[in-house]
């Protein structure tokens, strides 16, 4: 089956699923494809298990989800350190480096949300948002590179219309959402935003 049978597949079963933790995997999915499912399934089941938590003081988000080889230190703005760790524990082996490259601006690290938008038109991996290209787990970014006042979260659940692959609503999981990891509500892709002039500019995909 291509990706967009699989899109199509699975969008027909999330329009009338009320949580992706009981979706099956499509049956008719070749076994690359069965792949990446699982591990979009696994970022969604990691970061929906942390709904609700919240900072210890702050801007000091949990310590576990700053990994081992990350420099980021607390206190951090964390949206985008959260997202790194659920892509980690989910199983995603491309991911933004959360160590600025030598010479590369202090911007140039998986902490930065924007930087996301960068990282993955540099690997193939960005879809603007007018696309409507959108699956879960991947990234929502809000805001333009190198702007600082941006913000990031996981898509957790894809709302298509009735051809099941066109995408309309998102719902997310997002850190350093009033000082915790929330669940959103669904909100529809156009005029999609995280507030205060941060729209999003589109969504990177962990593959």
């Amino acid at each position: 089956m291509s990706r967009r049978g699989v899109r199509a597949a699975l969008g027909a079963v999330l329009a009338s699923a009320a949580l992706l933790g009981a979706v099956a995997a499509p049956a008719q999915a070749a076994p690359g494809e069965l792949e990446q499912w699982r591990v979009r399934q696994e970022i969604v089941d990691k970061a929906m298990a942390e709904v609700g938590q919240r900072e210890s003081g702050p801007e000091l988000y949990p310590e576990r989800y700053q990994q081992v080889d990350s420099a980021v230190m607390r206190p951090a703005q964390w949206c985008g350190v959260f997202v790194n760790w659920a892509w980690t524990v989910g199983g995603v082996e491309d991911r933004p480096s959360m160590r600025p490259a030598p010479g590369a601006s202090g911007l140039d690290q998986g902490h930065w949300a924007t930087y996301w938008q960068k990282w993955a038109r540099e690997n193939g991996k960005w879809r603007d948002i007018s696309e409507r290209n959108v699956e879960m787990g991947d990234v929502v970014v809000f805001g333009q590179y190198p702007s600082m006042f941006a913000h990031v979260g996981l898509v957790v659940e894809v709302r298509y219309d009735d051809s099941g692959l066109k995408a309309t609503h998102v719902r997310t999981v997002e850190g350093n959402y009033g000082d915790r990891v929330a669940y959103t509500r669904w909100r529809k892709i156009d005029g999609l935003s995280a507030g205060f002039g941060r729209p999003a500019s589109g969504f990177v995909s962990p593959f």
